[in-house]
């Protein structure tokens, strides 16, 4: 790569500050489909949800407080999934991304509202449960029913049984259904320690910072090529933060 001109030297040196910057940021496992080794039912899994969703419930947890959800964009392109962030337009007054999809609504650019809650699930791997972030579009039919379940309960509660997640479809056309797991033995959530949500989850980029952010994956005419899930996905590695593909 060669560059010339101040205005391309400032660039590159803000995409290299965002990249340095999401090096820093606490890491965080995401529930990922292609990691269940569940020997014929790949599409099936078990889960504990380990946060409730009010304060008020008798189960509630101070310390992993409640599940979120956020208005994002993430940045157009094959690579974009690795460069997600807030929407700025309230909390700012201004947005990259929103000006950017202004400018062009067919690339990629449009707020995505995204569901995050922290799980214990079981791959059947061996190494038995583990907690992980698991994310969905705020609009899908897996939060719908998520939040028909707290309500149905008596008490509002989630964290004190078991569920099943199947999966059916693929691509931008995957279902998720939920139902509680009867009979299924309680995973041991004792000694699990958890990132804070936000801070593992969100990503609250400056107005300032987001064109070096966004940029450090997407430049203009880059091909577009998005057959992601409905909400943003990041590279699906074990041991990394980010993976939101479904």
């Amino acid at each position: 790569m060669t560059l010339k001109g101040l205005a391309a030297f400032k660039a590159e040196k803000a995409r290299q500050a965002a990249a340095a910057a999401e090096r820093e940021r606490p890491r965080a496992n995401y529930f990922n489909w292609k990691h269940n080794k569940n020997k014929g039912k790949p599409n099936e899994v078990y889960v504990r949800f380990l946060q409730e969703f009010d304060e008020s419930i008798p189960t509630f947890n101070a310390e992993r407080g409640l599940p979120v959800m956020s208005v994002e964009h993430q940045a157009p392109g094959k690579e974009g999934f690795k460069r997600r962030a807030n929407c700025t337009k309230e909390s700012e007054g201004q947005c990259y991304a929103c000006e950017r999809h202004q400018e062009d609504r067919d690339l990629g650019w449009q707020q995505r509202k995204n569901f995050y809650i922290w799980v214990l699930v079981d791959y059947k791997d061996g190494e038995g449960p583990q907690p992980v972030v698991l994310s969905r579009g705020f609009g899908s039919s897996f939060v719908e029913d998520l939040m028909l379940e707290v309500e149905l309960d008596p008490n509002n509660q989630i964290t004190d049984k078991m569920w099943m997640i199947i999966k059916s479809g693929s691509g931008k056309q995957t279902a998720w259904k939920l139902r509680e797991a009867k009979g299924v033995e309680l995973y041991d959530d004792t000694d699990v320690e958890l990132i804070d949500l936000e801070e593992a989850a969100l990503r609250p980029i400056p107005y300032e910072k987001q064109p070096g952010y966004y940029g450090a994956v997407y430049k203009d005419g880059d091909p577009v090529d998005d057959d992601s899930d409905e909400a943003p996905a990041d590279k699906p590695v074990r041991q990394e933060a980010g993976e939101l593909t479904w």
